[in-house]
């Protein structure tokens, strides 16, 4: 999976998500925005080299798990990521 904008971000909450819906206008992803800001968390590491590339596979998988309700992934009020 290659995943670069909130575009490639949207389809693929849109293909696990299974509360993601659109009415009018209004998208409605409730887990859209906390999977947004692990994939953007994941390129800054790899662009700032904190973080090798194939370590995003372990996220994306974690992130996938929580879309489809497997497991729980927050930020801590230290700002670390949590996966459970």
């Amino acid at each position: 999976m290659r995943i670069v904008s909130r575009k490639d971000i949207l389809e693929y909450v849109r293909a696990t998500d299974k509360d993601y819906r659109v009415e009018d206008n209004v998208v409605y992803a409730r887990k859209a925005f906390l999977a947004n800001t692990v994939i953007q968390w994941c390129l800054d590491q790899v662009n700032t080299k904190r973080m090798n590339p194939g370590e995003m596979e372990f996220y994306l998988q974690a992130i996938s798990s929580f879309l489809e309700g497997e497991t729980n992934i927050y930020w801590d009020e230290q700002s670390n990521l949590v996966i459970s």
